[in-house]
């Protein structure tokens, strides 16, 4: 009997220390990364399986959406162009590489920080469906920038144009990252990733591109601050 008490009274410090362990520093695992997902402009985890509209949490004429347009001069039979205004904005989706969370097939998955991901525009056009994949083209040396399209874009592939959403300084912001990709560096964390701005085009809107120059002057070109808007 007094060994049974001398064994509850040893194992009482580890239990009180598992407990508060688990109460205020819960450990990370795969099931359940706390204070890793991404949160929508109501605070709800962003889910794999729905649309949202992006927009600026920037103010003024910084503000608006992000939204599918037509590029001026593009020989393409559908808008493909990755723009931001003050309209409404258009639904894009999030398609990881490999989802985080609970593994079993019908579970809802959320969007996690740093997660590798692809983005689409959720249109109802079917006829171009080939035109909703955001992609990268080439480097603009007369804008000093690489625009945002959708001609060409691929799903989980080498050549796709991956994405990681991080946190931005501003409270209930993100920043969206272009990142080399899970394929072509396996182990990069943030190595090599750019954040994507918003740069004014000489028709006045607004197109997403990677850039850095900011003058002049300063308005014409930013690093976008976004919220997701279910």
């Amino acid at each position: 009997m007094k060994c049974l008490l001398l064994l509850c009274l040893c194992l009482l410090p580890f239990v009180a220390f598992s407990s508060n362990v688990t109460s205020e520093n819960p450990t990370v695992t795969s099931r359940s990364p706390p204070g890793r997902e991404v949160l929508d402009s109501l605070g709800r985890f962003i889910e794999i399986r729905r649309s949202y509209r992006i927009g600026s949490t920037l103010g003024g004429a910084l503000g608006g959406r992000v939204y599918l347009g037509a590029t001026p001069n593009s020989a393409g039979p559908c808008p493909d162009g990755v723009f931001k205004s003050n309209s409404g904005g258009t639904d894009v989706r999030f398609i990881p590489y490999r989802n985080v969370g609970n593994p079993h097939p019908h579970a809802v998955q959320f969007l996690h920080i740093n997660q590798d991901i692809n983005i689409r525009f959720d249109t109802r056009n079917n006829n171009c469906d080939n035109y909703t994949i955001w992609k990268f083209g080439d480097y603009d040396a007369s804008l000093d920038a690489t625009l945002l399209g959708t001609r060409g874009g691929t799903i989980r592939e080498r050549d796709s144009s991956w994405f990681k959403i991080v946190r931005a300084p501003q409270a209930n912001s993100y920043r969206l990252l272009n990142c080399p990709g899970p394929i072509a560096c396996p182990s990069c964390h943030l190595e090599g990733c750019r954040a994507v701005w918003a740069i004014t085009m000489q028709d006045g809107r607004r197109r997403l591109a990677l850039a850095t120059a900011q003058n002049p002057p300063q308005l014409l070109r930013f690093p976008l601050s976004v919220n997701f808007v279910r």
